[in-house]
């Protein structure tokens, strides 16, 4: 169980660097950005088109709040 809560929790913090990443690096051509891509976006990308406001994309942080649900429960 530990195990699970520690990886959800750097998968956390990969999703909140993704989040910052968006206004840092507005082109996305960043090489923190182009490394975390992978490992986020196909998360992400289906939540994108029901959490973006006013041009901020809210994925990984709907992401992180879902998990930390499942987390919860499992817990």
């Amino acid at each position: 169980m530990f195990a699970i809560i520690w990886l959800v929790n750097i998968y956390q913090i990969l999703l909140f660097i993704r989040f910052i990443m968006q206004w840092i690096d507005k082109d996305g051509t960043n090489q923190i950005n182009t490394a975390l891509k992978p490992l986020t976006e196909p998360v992400m990308d289906p939540l994108r088109p029901h959490v973006v406001l006013s041009g901020i994309d809210f994925s990984a942080l709907a992401v992180s709040l879902i998990l930390q649900v499942i987390v919860i429960i499992i817990a």
